[in-house]
């Protein structure tokens, strides 16, 4: 096709029905831009105006113009500077671990007491607590005691240890969830056991 006959044809495209409301839009988009830019040019000249009229009064206004900008750049730049020097909230895990519970403690007051299993199972948190920080097992709240146990069995842990790890978590978890009141005072075993494993976790090298 020659070029006469593709603005021809673009020519009769654009005349369609469909089409019409396209140059309205852009008639008014710069029909809007116009008057804008009419506005400014206007508030210009009569500053102007207003400058061979009254020269105090117009150097008040540009003097008052100039010192908004100048207060409204400061605020952001002071903003800004604000936000980029204000220190780091203090981490979440140094804060939690400030408040964490000394189990092994709690669990030598309970066998004092004669509360054998609560002993046994602070002792067990506290096992779950010194493998979670060696990186040998992921605590996380979704995680059941039979995952623990099938993590501790494919662990890096002495093959002995993650054993009796393995027979006491299960034994625990079964007597816990039993008759604990009748439990509870009445299995030193498992208690000398947990202390058993749970100093030579502490004192293992990983």
């Amino acid at each position: 096709m020659s070029d006469a006959a593709v603005r021809d044809l673009a020519g009769k495209i654009l005349a369609r029905p469909e089409y019409a409301g396209a140059n309205g839009i852009h008639s008014k988009a710069e029909s809007w831009l116009v008057r804008f830019l009419d506005r400014i040019l206007h508030e210009f000249s009569r500053l102007e105006v207003l400058r061979a009229s009254s020269p105090l009064l117009y150097w008040l206004i540009v003097l008052a113009i100039a010192g908004t900008c100048v207060g409204l750049i400061g605020h952001v730049t002071w903003t800004i500077w604000i936000a980029m020097t204000a220190p780091e909230p203090a981490s979440s895990n140094g804060a939690s671990g400030a408040s964490l519970p000394d189990l092994a403690r709690e669990a030598e007051a309970l066998a004092a007491g004669g509360r054998y299993l609560d002993a046994a199972h602070r002792l067990m948190l506290a096992s779950f607590r010194t493998l979670a920080e060696r990186s040998v097992i992921e605590l996380r709240p979704d995680r059941s005691n039979r995952w623990i146990r099938a993590a501790l069995r494919g662990s890096t842990l002495a093959e002995n240890l993650a054993a009796e790890l393995d027979a006491l978590v299960e034994r625990t978890e079964r007597r816990w969830f039993g008759d604990r009141a009748r439990d509870r005072a009445n299995d030193p075993e498992i208690y000398a056991r947990w202390r058993s494993a749970y100093e030579q976790l502490s004192s293992q090298a990983l």
